[in-house]
């Protein structure tokens, strides 16, 4: 159920108290049930209930169905191979299926999946199940708050007109061309960046071990966002409004 979680007004916030684990209880759990694990300290309902009920519902129901009630089992079941588990991931739990079509081609970006494979590897530090023999084939998680501090650093650069429909506070759907732009440039900016830090580190006797990757990255700036919040600079640039499961 990690996405869409912006808030209209950054000074009110959803915010709830209860983990869900177990997908015996999350298979079949009503909306009702939901509504109330999910209500909010605040006056702010969550946004797109729906959409995490069905989203809850269907993990649940593949995991007792196909991996014996464990996410486990999928792990175990990709060999170490980061690529695998997103392949699998991305056909049997269909709401992870982030794609988009753009100029006659379809467009895969598949952000809620590979956050899922990267935390696996952070958690466990690439030992044990987070052990990825291909964990930097996973590119940055396209979402709405990278590109802002992508834009910061001066990575990225919007036109004249997508920042003016930006500021306006207009709602972007999925699969807008401007959605679509910003989301596969802020990949692409990632992955130079990628490859330059690889350079400086190669040429540091101290840092030629060191890990990188794009998930770093985009741990780094999603961090450096957080952290810059009241910066006046960072408060200006505006980010592509959406609600969606994918992001």
């Amino acid at each position: 159920m990690n996405f869409s979680f912006w808030s209209d007004d950054e000074s009110k916030k959803f915010t709830k108290g209860i983990n869900l684990t177990d997908p015996n209880v999350y298979a079949s759990i009503t909306k009702e049930e939901l509504k109330a694990i999910l209500k909010s300290d605040s006056d702010i309902d969550i946004p797109l209930l729906d959409d995490r009920l069905e989203v809850l519902q269907e993990a649940g129901k593949v995991l007792l169905k196909k991996y014996d009630g464990s996410f486990v089992n999928c792990v175990e079941k990709c060999e170490k191979s980061a690529q695998t588990l997103l392949k699998l991931v991305v056909n049997d739990f269909p709401s992870y299926c982030d794609t988009a079509e753009y100029n006659g081609k379809t467009v895969a970006f598949y952000k809620r999946a590979q956050i899922l494979i990267a935390d696996i590897w952070g958690c466990f530090e690439g030992q044990s199940y987070g052990e990825f023999y291909d964990i930097d084939s996973v590119t940055m998680f396209a979402d709405y708050r990278i590109p802002q501090a992508l834009l910061y650093f001066d990575a990225l650069e919007y036109s004249k007109e997508l920042k003016e429909y930006l500021e306006s506070g207009k709602r972007l759907k999925t699969g807008d061309r401007y959605e679509v732009e910003i989301r596969g440039c802020s990949i692409w900016a990632t992955e130079l960046a990628c490859e330059e830090t690889k350079k400086l580190l190669q040429n540091d006797e101290d840092c030629k071990d060191k890990i990188m990757n794009s998930i770093l990255i985009d741990h780094f700036l999603w961090d450096f966002r957080r952290e810059q919040m009241d910066n006046d600079k960072m408060k200006a640039i505006p980010f592509h409004r959406i609600r969606c499961m994918y992001y």
